[in-house]
């Protein structure tokens, strides 16, 4: 039997069980995999099997045994299948009004996917109604451009096979070679990033994709994985984000003040930052070219306090807009 076929001949075993299931019975039921030569080897076998179909989502439980239940391995329903998703009239609306956007779009990745989606959501929750008039939602003519690369990181995260490719960093104006064990992909303000760990400068990474250059992903034991994601990684971390968070360079603290009167729209923006005063911040700063963009586009209601370089850097390019 190959790995695959043990695997869900194990989730049937166990979901079917009446009660938690033993590793004697487990052996007893799976001789040839759990119950041949060394018992070590086949405990090692089984844990290697348990951990794959745990980080597949698979809630496999130990229950220790008592007077009034029994020892073993289980696996309960509940945990398994997650409960029916219910949309509000007003929600439904609104996401296959953004969904409809998406799906007219030829250039935009997974497309086919989400269009699919939205036609199991639409054929559970008919009658839809339409979305409010004044509220429409438009991609422009560059979102409609093929993403460079996708498909390639894609296949690469499926399989996690790590990538290497030349890129462009603008925050220093080097080319470099990377090679990077890609983690996830993230869609924001109009670009996909790669999200990665990178192995030159040893730590997680931020890659545009449009500055991706020469991409290709390991070609050696296309069937065996080069790395494992660590457990407690998330995408939201990275997709939440401001601009100048995005991992392209070494920290670099900014201090800066911000008007009384934008103090309420910018706190959500703000709020990874370290208050310093009622209204000065201490910003983290890892992508000095998306702070100054940043910083530019609030015009005079933001001010750099420290460092003078980044002060330096802000005044000449007010001057070059002059």
């Amino acid at each position: 039997m190959n790995r695959t076929e043990r695997l869900l001949d194990l989730i049937t075993y166990l979901l079917n069980a009446q009660e938690p299931v033993s590793w004697q019975e487990i052996k007893n039921h799976f001789p040839d995999d759990y119950a041949r030569g060394v018992e070590e080897s086949n405990q090692r076998k089984f844990e290697r099997d348990k951990a794959e179909l745990i980080s597949l989502g698979i809630p496999i439980d130990y229950q220790s045994g008592s007077e009034l239940r029994k020892e073993g391995y289980i696996i309960e329903e509940e945990k398994l299948f997650l409960p029916e998703i219910k949309f509000s009239p007003e929600e439904l609306s609104l996401l296959t009004l953004a969904a409809g956007a998406v799906t007219e779009t030829d250039g935009f990745p997974y497309r086919d996917q989400l269009e699919s989606a939205l036609f199991k959501i639409v054929s559970l929750h008919n009658p839809i109604e339409p979305p409010p008039r004044e509220l429409r939602i438009t991609y422009s003519k560059q979102d409609q451009r093929p993403v460079p690369w996708i498909d390639q990181i894609q296949d690469a995260l499926q399989r996690k096979k790590w990538v290497k490719f030349t890129y462009h960093a603008f925050t220093t104006g080097q080319t470099k070679e990377r090679k990077v064990n890609p983690y996830g992909l993230v869609f924001r303000r109009g670009n996909w990033s790669l999200i990665g760990w990178d192995h030159l400068r040893r730590g997680m990474r931020t890659f545009v994709l449009t500055r991706i250059r020469e991409l290709q992903v390991n070609r050696k034991r296309p069937g065996t994985s080069d790395y494992e994601i660590p457990p407690d990684f998330t995408l939201r971390d990275y997709r939440d984000q401001q601009t100048w968070e995005f991992q392209m360079h070494e920290p670099l603290e900014v201090d800066i003040r911000v008007s009384e009167h934008r103090l309420p729209e910018l706190r959500s923006q703000l709020r990874r930052a370290q208050p310093v005063s009622n209204d000065v911040f201490r910003l983290r700063v890892t992508n000095r070219e998306g702070f100054l963009f940043w910083v530019l586009g609030q015009r005079t209601d933001v001010q750099v306090l420290e460092p003078p370089e980044i002060q330096r850097e802000i005044h000449q390019a007010v001057q070059g807009l002059l």
